[in-house]
């Protein structure tokens, strides 16, 4: 496999390409993202065109393995997930240019050079449009796809369960009961490796949701796509979007994704408690390992992630009326 971890490498790979594949104007290196090295490449005529690559770990953290086939399932979701989903004017996923699936390059079309998270303090975001439009968008994903074969993307499944993993330790360190921790990995996490329902995203967050000039979002990063259930891509985006409104400026993303999720079906209760376990888990959890707050803040959410699961787990048929899960409820 070619090595291609910096701008050099990559201007070489693209050169053996040759020139009628590839006009290149300018390359730039992007900041951010774990697990991939990406940029945006400007052709003359104007196009820009995102690479990604993958190297057999951790951008950042080389001495951490991580298979090269995520690209391979990457690629695979965003050539076969799209034409399995009604057109939308408001979101998409980025169309797929090229794969070199010796190298693990893939190019994709550019779909903005922010993401959700970071436009959120924009004043001018239409954050109701944008937040049922997602919640739309990942219904139609969970409904069209009970059938539609992934693969078997174990290390996503094993990453996916990280925050169940390790629940204990943050929920000790916050005042709260490690056992409800180690309660919940038991019953909830195991499921993580033998759920079966639908094709999920597997990292959905408004951190993987880039915005276009014309107001456009592209559901990006795929790499963790998985066969499972679709109420942990639920659960999580309802966490960080509850993490943004509470922390940078209470503008409803939360509430009016829900509703959008809501709105294109009814949803069981076994279904709703897989929700609220999942969100609260990330709540418990993430914020102990990501800064959203001070120290003060952070206790307080890791209480409400323990809230949530705690009456997630209750017998009360009732649990979920004024939850941070209100909107769910038929």
């Amino acid at each position: 496999m070619t090595e291609i971890t910096n701008t050099e490498q990559l201007k070489a790979y693209l050169g053996k390409l040759g020139n009628a594949k590839i006009d290149l104007n300018s390359l730039q290196l992007l900041a951010g993202g774990t697990a991939n090295f990406v940029w945006r490449l400007l052709e003359r005529s104007g196009k820009k065109i995102i690479i990604k690559h993958a190297e057999p770990y951790l951008k950042t953290a080389p001495g951490l393995s991580f298979s090269v086939d995520r690209m391979d399932f990457e690629h695979k979701a965003m050539t076969s997930v799209p034409p399995l989903l009604s057109p939308s004017s408001v979101v998409a996923v980025p169309e797929v240019y090229q794969y070199d699936s010796l190298s693990h390059v893939l190019m994709i079309e550019d779909g903005g050079a922010r993401t959700l998270k970071e436009a959120y303090a924009d004043p001018t975001l239409d954050t109701p449009t944008f937040g049922k439009a997602l919640g739309r968008w990942l219904a139609g994903l969970h409904q069209r796809t009970k059938h539609t074969a992934i693969g078997d993307n174990q290390a996503a499944k094993s990453m996916y369960r990280f925050a169940y993993t390790h629940l204990a330790v943050a929920l000790q360190k916050y005042d709260q009961d490690p056992s409800l921790a180690e309660q919940i990995d038991a019953q909830y996490g195991s499921l993580l490796q033998t759920d079966d329902e639908c094709v999920c995203h597997g990292d959905f967050w408004p951190g993987n949701v880039l915005i276009d000039d014309q107001g456009r979002l592209s559901i990006v990063d795929w790499e963790m796509v998985r066969r499972g259930c679709g109420a942990t891509d639920l659960g999580q985006f309802a966490a960080e979007a509850h993490l943004l409104d509470r922390f940078r400026g209470g503008k409803g993303l939360r509430t009016t994704f829900l509703e959008g999720y809501r709105g294109t079906g009814q949803l069981d209760n076994r279904f709703l408690k897989r929700v609220a376990i999942h969100m609260g888990v990330h709540l418990a959890f993430w914020p102990t390992r990501v800064s959203w707050g001070t120290e003060t803040e952070t206790k307080e959410i890791v209480k409400v992630g323990c809230e949530l699961m705690k009456r997630a787990l209750g017998q009360d048929e009732s649990w979920l009326a004024g939850s941070l899960l209100n909107e769910l409820q038929a």
